[in-house]
């Protein structure tokens, strides 16, 4: 397992809100700002990594400022017990990212699968921090909604009974202990649900997955019966600012389907589908995906 920005000094590293986050910037930090957000619980920030490419002689970076980041617990960044991996911190967390990167200035947020979800928790919460926001197959923005697809997300997600119940039972786990978990959940990666049509030629890229985060910031989205009860769409119907959602044609269980009942939580919402792609759309087909979001984000000048 790669070493995380708390046992090797020389990733790129920020420390902030009590922890250390394995980060990199593309671009001019004094032109606008976009926080890239990965999926998970516990992904990291590396299958985001092609929408910074340069593509025909343009990108993002020209024009904005790219903050990629492993989110609390996951990638390359500090591991953490339970109880410093809820939704409440994760989004003390992005908040504080968005302060130390644009201070009194809004933000744009860029947020796959789990990290659209993340986005919406923060505009839910932080509506004026928030310029726009592109959406890539969002996962449930709601926990009605996740209890209807829980079978097939919950699949896909990785952080379940595989894992050995005595490393979970332990109150401190051991650097060693999240690299043992972290592995075994890498290995239950490659089991992933058939119907997000993921690609296998090209597939999306990790450093290292955080079991521990995947497993407890779900979790605190759930009651102590397991229902989910989280609600990132409590304030939204008085964010107008327009938001675009992104889907790949080929992905069944977070696809075009979901994404056109989701779009309706925001006022001013549009859905584009990418042909050819599953739910790692920003990987496979990150020239168009960045084509989307250069017209949008020309929409928001």
């Amino acid at each position: 397992m790669p070493r995380t920005v708390a046992e090797d000094a020389t990733l790129p590293a920020i420390d902030m809100n009590g922890s250390r986050f394995h980060l990199q910037t593309f671009g001019d930090p004094t032109k606008p700002v976009i926080v890239f957000l990965h999926g998970g619980p516990g992904s990291d920030y590396r299958g985001m990594l092609r929408l910074a490419e340069r593509r025909d002689g343009y990108s993002l970076a020209d024009e904005y400022f790219l903050v990629f980041w492993d989110q609390r617990g996951a990638g390359l960044s500090k591991r953490h017990a339970k109880e410093l991996l809820t939704l409440d911190v994760y989004l003390d967390d992005l908040d504080a990212l968005v302060n130390r990167f644009s201070p009194g200035r809004p933000v744009y947020l860029v947020g796959a699968s789990w990290g659209g979800m993340y986005a919406t928790q923060y505009i839910n919460s932080y509506p004026a921090r928030v310029k726009g926001a592109v959406l890539i197959e969002p996962g449930p923005l709601d926990g009605v909604t996740m209890e209807r697809l829980e079978d097939e997300v919950v699949e896909f997600s990785l952080g379940a009974e595989w894992l050995n119940d005595m490393v979970w039972s332990s109150q401190f786990i051991s650097p060693d202990g999240h690299a043992r978990m972290d592995f075994e959940m890498t290995l239950g990666a490659k089991q992933s649900q058939p119907r997000f049509h993921l690609s296998t030629v090209d597939p999306e890229p990790v450093w290292r997955l955080g079991a521990a985060a995947n497993r407890y910031v779900r979790e605190d989205g759930q009651d102590a019966s397991g229902r989910f009860t989280y609600d990132f769409t409590t304030h939204l119907a008085s964010f107008a600012t327009p938001v675009l959602f992104i889907a790949g044609s080929l992905s069944e269980v977070l696809g075009e389907s979901l994404q056109r009942e989701q779009v309706h939580h925001f006022p001013s919402a549009t859905l584009k589908v990418v042909a050819g792609a599953g739910h790692d759309v920003q990987w496979v087909r990150s020239a168009e995906v960045v084509r989307l979001i250069r017209t949008y984000l020309d929409s928001r000048k």
